[in-house]
């Protein structure tokens, strides 16, 4: 699996563990930033900023939308089973119906949180050249209707242009980087040549993702919740900490971890950088890098001037 496509199925993982609820109330179709996936959300629900998809603060609501190309539908199939599900720490999953035209895959399950049961309600649907999942997960007690949230997910369509964009946090400087696109529409990328795949396969390159995370809760141990990070990045094994700090970013705390691994398709040795970004309010913006070992004295600093020049857009 190439670096880019590896992070991208490590973000739709990460959509699996976002909490979701939902109350009886009056609705209204919207799309979440960039986003070309328009659901009838309930009042109450606001565009959430840490992930593609609608949030209820109130009540700890969230809708979480990935989209993904067309032919991905397929591929999504064999991971909506229930022993997919099962594997992800999923239980009683089950294939269900909702009041939509076909084709789509819907399955609920149950799963273990720190705050009790939880149902997950996933959903995966196409239309041409857009494949959406929307995620859904709401706690066990009773208090939320399973109906109310098949109801929006029934709602959930593709529109004909996507929503304008917004962005979360800007980089000051770039130096030798260049966007190379969006994963979940908040997850962005760089490239030194700007694009998302390698001219030729197989192709050791620098690969630089900022991401915030999919929630704003508080995080107990920052510094284990760092290593944690850096030790389940896809694609990588033998992860090795070369050195851990703390700094401070746009006056906001933040742990700076360097490491070095080996790829798993045996390709070479590289080097990772990763910052992790802690703002008052919760939750983290995450920077990580992948550099081929020859270009790690070059393109190390380089990054850390991109991680110092981060800022929250307010």
């Amino acid at each position: 699996m190439r670096p880019l496509q590896a992070m991208a199925a490590v973000m739709v993982a990460l959509v699996l563990a976002v909490a979701t609820t939902c109350g009886e109330a009056a609705a209204r179709v919207q799309q979440a930033p960039s986003s070309r996936v328009a659901i009838d959300v309930a009042d109450g629900f606001t565009q959430a900023r840490q992930f593609t998809g609608f949030i209820n603060e109130a009540v700890g609501t969230s809708l979480v939308v990935v989209e993904l190309p067309g032919a991905a539908y397929e591929q999504l199939a064999t991971g909506l089973t229930p022993e997919a599900l099962a594997a992800k720490g999923i239980a009683k999953g089950e294939a269900a119906k909702l009041e939509r035209a076909e084709p789509y895959l819907y399955m609920r399950g149950e799963q273990a949180s720190a705050q009790g049961p939880v149902a997950k309600f996933l959903l995966a649907f196409r239309d041409k050249d857009v494949t959406a999942l929307v995620t859904a997960k709401a706690l066990a007690s009773g208090a939320v209707k399973v109906a109310d949230v098949e109801r929006m997910l029934a709602s959930a369509a593709i529109a004909a242009a996507p929503a304008p964009p917004r962005d979360v946090f800007r980089l000051g400087y770039l130096g030798p980087f260049l966007p190379a696109g969006t994963i979940l529409g908040t997850t962005h990328a760089y490239t030194l040549d700007g694009k998302l795949e390698p001219a030729r396969k197989g192709e050791k390159r620098a690969v630089l993702i900022v991401a915030p995370s999919l929630d704003r809760r508080e995080i107990a141990d920052a510094e284990r919740q760092a290593e944690t990070l850096l030790g389940g990045l896809p694609g990588l094994t033998d992860v090795k900490v070369v050195s851990r700090r703390r700094i401070e970013i746009a006056r906001m705390e933040a742990i700076e971890i360097i490491a070095d691994a080996k790829t798993k398709d045996e390709t070479g040795a590289v080097a990772i950088y990763q910052v992790m970004i802690l703002p008052a309010g919760g939750g983290y913006y995450r920077i990580v890098g992948q550099i081929p070992v020859a270009d790690r004295d070059t393109l190390l600093p380089e990054m850390r001037k991109i991680a110092e020049s981060f800022r929250v857009v307010e």
